[in-house]
């Protein structure tokens, strides 16, 4: 078994070979309270880094015990009076990259833009993509796949933000697109090319980008443009119409609390749809509204 030592949390901070990038404030949140309730099952793995220690593995709960520091000190004082539990090992930058990856991956918890990223500084490294598919036990073509995906991203770059709920600002100075909504789009077309449905897809990401940033298309409708390229890759091709078709809606995205039991027939009702869960949602509360309409 590991030695733990118990770290100050002033002492920890991300690694830099933390291939996690979004951090879900959500997700943090919910983790805080699971943490508060039953304690950090699994102590963090960190690295000696400069004055202190970089978390190799555990950037959420890093994340959730900052969170439970500052708006639950009791909590945090009788969980971690002695310092954050830790595993503190010497490795190198591949093998903590590794590692990171590798216990990410196994719990299906990155964003495709994550993973080729990891990938990526692998390979510079040193490491084939073979030897990637081996150590990471990842099918070939699923790291190749990645690598595609976080490709055409980078070519994108400029113009995309880190993914916060609402709407990108509008400012001609801060145009940003949705870094998960984009992603969303970017799988799409690369599926569509993967299957010859598509032409040119660096041409199509890169339009889609800029169109999406000048209209200041929020997440939720970046998703909505993903299904429709996927129903019909035509669009694609020409997606300056279908933009401003989503656009004109006039969506607002607001972060609403919804009863389990709600949210699953939503969810349900999505599926057989084939639609997303705004645009189910929307409709359910459209066709109420019109039937209000009909009974007044």
């Amino acid at each position: 078994m590991e030695e733990v030592s118990f770290i100050p949390l002033e002492e920890l901070f991300p690694s830099s070979a933390n291939v996690r990038i979004n951090i879900p404030e959500e997700g943090v949140r919910r983790l805080a309270e699971d943490i508060a309730i039953r304690g950090l099952l699994h102590p963090l793995i960190v690295r000696p880094e400069g004055s202190g220690y970089g978390v190799v593995c555990g950037r959420m709960r890093l994340e959730a015990i900052r969170l439970l520091k500052r708006e639950s000190p009791q909590d945090f004082e009788r969980l971690f009076a002695r310092g954050v539990p830790c595993v503190v090992k010497e490795l190198s930058d591949r093998e903590a990259l590794e590692i990171s990856l590798s216990e990410n991956l196994r719990q299906n918890t990155l964003t495709p833009e994550e993973v080729g990223r990891g990938i990526a500084r692998l390979h510079e490294l040193g490491l084939s993509e073979e030897e990637i598919s081996a150590r990471m036990q990842v099918e070939l073509d699923e790291i190749k796949r990645f690598v595609r995906l976080y490709a055409r991203l980078r070519t994108i770059a400029p113009v995309v933000a880190e993914s916060k709920p609402g709407r990108p600002s509008r400012s001609p100075q801060r145009r940003k697109v949705s870094r998960t909504g984009i992603t969303k789009v970017v799988r799409a077309v690369e599926e569509l090319a993967q299957r010859g449905a598509l032409e040119n897809p660096e041409d199509v990401v890169k339009r889609v980008a800029d169109l999406a940033a000048e209209r200041g298309l929020s997440t939720s409708e970046l998703d909505i443009l993903a299904r429709r390229i996927r129903e019909n890759p035509q669009l694609a091709q020409r997606p300056e119409r279908l933009i401003e078709e989503i656009s004109k809606e006039e969506m607002v995205e607001r972060v609403v609390l919804i009863k389990r039991r709600l949210a699953n027939f939503i969810d349900e009702y999505a599926r057989s749809s084939g639609l997303t869960f705004s645009e189910a949602l929307n409709n359910i509360l459209e066709e109420y509204l019109n039937l209000k309409g009909a009974a007044a």
